[in-house]
């Protein structure tokens, strides 16, 4: 038995694909108004639909598939699946966590936002990395998880992961995200899309992967002084200056482009720049990786 459980606040493309994806579902479970009691930042978001408007809106999305509520009381009983099926957002990794959910459940988590690649918003310049390549396994893992997490950002226009590592010990990963919600974006409208890359940057609702991340070491008391960062796409100058200010000694990257001037930053700091090539490793004439 396959069931798919989901926080829908919005209808957009994102959800609507991730629906149509899981029509074949014997249910499809929408969390229903009570579950503001166990979240309470879900009563703040006034704008979203209500959950009954929201099974409405889903039942048109996959119409041959059964679309119910799902309230706290009925947890327990209500997920029976051998296969559960959610979005990849915090709100439900933190619902497959509550004591009533079914710990023998397997687990599928998928994406549902949506990734916008407009031009500008790449824009960008080669980055001068200090004549150091790596290609070596724990780099090439570490960059791999920075990538992993940046996935679950619900940002539309760039997904950036970032994870901070000392002696090949992870201290914490982040991926950048929105307040007050993940959703903000799509039940309030994004700011910037009314902005040129490079205008007014303050005006967001994002905060950057590198700057969540120094944010909760801090608050948990983790020192990052010292210590490797990992980001999947080259810090901006504003987190170029906040990785300065932490201590980070290396900053490795995948993408090798930086915006404005944020290159400077980091070499001005003393931070060290080290490319980790991701492509796959060439083989020899018998299929063998040659490194």
């Amino acid at each position: 038995m396959k069931q798919t459980i989901l926080y829908l606040p919005v209808v957009h493309a994102g959800y609507e694909a991730f629906l149509q994806r899981h029509a074949d579902s014997d249910e499809i479970l929408i969390l229903g108004r009570r579950f503001s009691g166990v979240f309470p930042k879900l009563a703040k978001e006034i704008r979203a639909l209500s959950p009954e408007r929201a099974v409405e809106h889903a039942r048109l999305i996959v119409p041959d598939t059964r679309v119910l509520l799902l309230e706290p009381e009925d947890l327990a009983d209500a997920v029976r699946a051998d296969v559960v099926v959610l979005p990849d957002e915090d709100i439900m990794h933190k619902f497959v966590e509550l004591p009533d959910f079914p710990a023998e459940a397997r687990l599928r988590f998928e994406t549902t936002f949506l990734r916008w690649d407009r031009e500008w918003s790449r824009a960008t310049k080669p980055v001068r990395f200090d004549h150091r390549v790596s290609r070596a396994g724990l780099d090439r893992r570490l960059m791999a998880r920075t990538v992993s997490e940046a996935r679950r950002s619900s940002d539309w226009w760039r997904q950036v992961g970032a994870v901070a590592v000392r002696d090949g010990e992870i201290l914490k990963v982040a991926h950048n995200h929105h307040h007050p919600t993940e959703y903000a974006p799509y039940i309030d409208g994004d700011p910037r899309n009314d902005f040129s890359r490079g205008l007014r940057p303050d005006l967001s609702t994002a905060i950057h992967a590198e700057a969540s991340l120094v944010a909760e070491a801090a608050r948990e008391g983790v020192g990052l002084s010292g210590a490797e960062l990992y980001v999947s796409t080259f810090p901006c100058p504003a987190c170029a200056r906040l990785v300065v200010e932490t201590g980070f000694r290396t900053c490795f990257f995948a993408g090798p482009y930086s915006m404005l001037d944020g290159e400077e930053i980091l070499r001005a700091g003393g931070v060290e720049l080290v490319w980790v090539d991701m492509n796959p490793e060439p083989e020899d004439a018998f299929g063998a990786p040659t490194s």
